[in-house]
């Protein structure tokens, strides 16, 4: 009898001590989660292309869950995610100053449109003489940016002017070569 239960004991120990490694053998660290197509690892585990296996359905343990080919962790951590705005539709007509300014050569020139309209930007030099004309079309609402390539005019101050529906307004600019 007393031989059974030195048996037990050891069987006992032995699963004891024994069932450690392999639950180690089943964990993947967290630090190693790339969810997509790309390899990862960690000492004891590598996990290459587990992108684009859609049938393969749900299987999980204690800290994962494996859905539709990708990795996902069940504790909540959640990195390098930002929460996008949503976009603000424009309630006014607006002229933004040109970024750069100064310039040279490019610059960046954003306006607001509030309704369907017929915009004109035009660019004049300091005498008042029209150089270029950057926008002259029909316009949905939203906001919009344009990029000026100023290389053939000269240095110098200019202005820029919008006209759309009833709304006017300039702005200056200055390129340096």
């Amino acid at each position: 009898m007393e031989s059974k239960q030195i048996f037990l004991y050891f069987f006992v120990l032995f699963y004891l001590f024994m069932s450690v490694p392999i639950w180690g053998q089943e964990r993947i660290a967290r630090s190693v989660f790339g969810n997509g197509g790309t390899g990862v690892s960690s000492s004891e585990n590598r996990i290459v292309g587990t992108l684009g296996q859609p049938l393969i359905g749900t299987s999980s343990s204690t800290d994962n869950i494996q859905q539709a080919g990708f990795w996902y962790t069940t504790f909540g951590l959640i990195t390098s995610v930002e929460q996008v705005e949503e976009a603000q539709l424009p309630t006014e007509f607006r002229l933004e100053q040109n970024y750069p300014n100064p310039f040279n050569p490019t610059t960046t020139i954003q306006f607001s449109v509030p309704k369907t309209s017929s915009v004109s930007i035009k660019l004049y030099d300091i005498l008042g003489r029209r150089v270029a004309t950057l926008v002259d079309d029909e316009y949905q609402v939203g906001i919009y940016n344009i990029s000026f390539d100023a290389s053939d005019l000269a240095s110098g101050v200019y202005v820029y002017r919008i006209q759309a529906d009833g709304f006017v307004a300039t702005r200056k600019l200055m390129l340096l070569k």
